[in-house]
């Protein structure tokens, strides 16, 4: 396959080239060019990816410029989201940098309750992946970079958007020069600060949880046994996911401003503060990275559809981190938008119409509140201190690990296997 076209940075010639194509990604991200990846397999449609900074340059042959480091950032791929990148022909690199899950252990800090959930108990290799996120973009990047049929544009930004009834019209800006590129379909997958979502009009509802998550990188004295843990403390639930290396990536939830302290002390004073919120249960944690923090909040669009546009991604809900779900999400998103763009292109018919648009939103708003109200409702309880309900959620957990039936329920709506 060829290699994908970057357009130089000239405003007649830019405009010229690219007012005819069939569909505009806005925002560059995972999800983003996973959307342009799945598209780009029907080689008649033309599409355009737009992102505001500048992508790496990758040479076709070239190694990709990566260096496996403790302070990687991570991301747990469901099933579903590791058979939709093995259909795209690209698992087997990305498997290189990637840790399967063959046990979730879920627990409350303090407390008696426990869930177990054991891969071959479910009839399944792995309930998931967990893949270094500097790893998966280069891939996805590198990938898009062969399609033919994909022009990326790069260090753009998007300033205005002009629909009318056959397309919509970006305004976009490299430096100083201004230019526009029409589309019949636009979609919108530039983030949680969504600007095309706003150029657009629409709202999004935003309800912060007053709590940050605290990631970094850890290694313990026992090795990983390919175990996640999720475990509940008084102050937010603490994610421990299994890394390449006997690493294991971890984000701490904890209440807003009390983060810094974790950040700016020493590793040893980390590690024991650490070892004092989590517990034993994973081994005696004895290195860590760099941290970082960011706020926590649900953000959800007040639409995903409009006639030439549908929005996508973070875009359209930004979820807490506690179950691991957000970027699976947001792929079976992409799938099912792909299933009906392709399906109307194919067949001739307008793949921006508002009608269309809102069957995909229809078809995916059921699965997005079970995920979203999950989510929500896991982190609520658990932060909820009332003795009373304490002792039932623990009990809920006894009873839930005696329930082989609900336990597989669970299993497969969390890799994605049903919604």
């Amino acid at each position: 396959m060829q290699r994908a076209v970057t357009e130089p940075a000239n405003t007649t010639s830019m405009a010229q080239h690219m007012k005819d194509t069939d569909i505009l990604i806005i925002g560059g991200g995972m999800v983003g060019v996973t959307l342009a990846l799945l598209l780009a397999r029907e080689a008649s449609l033309r599409i355009t990816l737009v992102e505001a900074i500048t992508l790496p340059a990758l040479s076709p042959g070239e190694p990709l410029p990566y260096r496996p480091s403790f302070d990687a950032r991570n991301t747990a791929l469901s099933r579903k989201t590791v058979a939709t990148y093995q259909e795209l022909g690209l698992w087997d690199e990305l498997q290189t940098h990637a840790t399967p899950i063959h046990e979730i252990h879920v627990s409350e800090r303090g407390h008696f309750g426990m869930a177990r959930l054991v891969a071959h108990e479910e009839n399944v290799e792995s309930f998931g992946q967990v893949i270094e996120n500097a790893w998966l973009g280069l891939v996805l990047l590198r990938a898009l970079k062969t399609c033919a049929n994909v022009t990326i544009l790069d260090g753009v930004r998007l300033t205005a958007l002009t629909p009318s009834p056959t397309q919509m019209t970006a305004t976009l800006a490299r430096g100083d020069e201004i230019f526009s590129l029409s589309a019949p379909l636009l979609v919108a997958a530039d983030g949680a600060q969504s600007v095309s979502r706003t150029l657009l009009g629409i709202g999004a509802t935003t309800t912060p949880y007053e709590q940050v998550a605290l990631v970094t990188t850890v290694a313990t004295h026992l090795p990983h046994d390919h175990i996640a843990f999720e475990r509940f403390t008084e102050h937010g639930p603490i994610a421990l996911l299994p890394l390449p290396d006997n690493r294991r990536s971890i984000v701490w939830t904890l209440p807003a401003g009390t983060e810094q302290p974790l950040i700016d002390c020493s590793d040893d004073e980390f590690l024991t503060a650490l070892q004092s919120a989590f517990g034993k249960r994973a081994g005696r944690f004895v290195k860590t990275a760099k941290r970082f923090a960011y706020p926590l909040a649900l953000t959800v669009a007040q639409a995903q559809a409009l006639p030439r546009a549908v929005i996508l991604g973070n875009a359209a809900h930004t979820l807490h981190p506690v179950a691991g779900q957000g970027f699976n999400l947001c792929l079976r998103d992409c799938l099912a938008l792909t299933q009906r763009v392709l399906a109307a292109h194919r067949e001739g018919r307008d793949t921006g119409t508002l009608a269309l648009l809102r069957d995909y939103e229809d078809a995916r708003l059921g699965d997005q509140h079970n995920v979203i109200t999950f989510s929500d409702r896991l982190v609520r309880g658990f932060s909820n201190r009332t003795p009373g309900l304490t002792f039932a959620r623990n009990a809920g957990m006894v009873t839930f690990d005696l329930l082989p039936a609900a336990k597989q329920a669970l299993a497969r709506y969390a890799m994605g296997l049903n919604q």
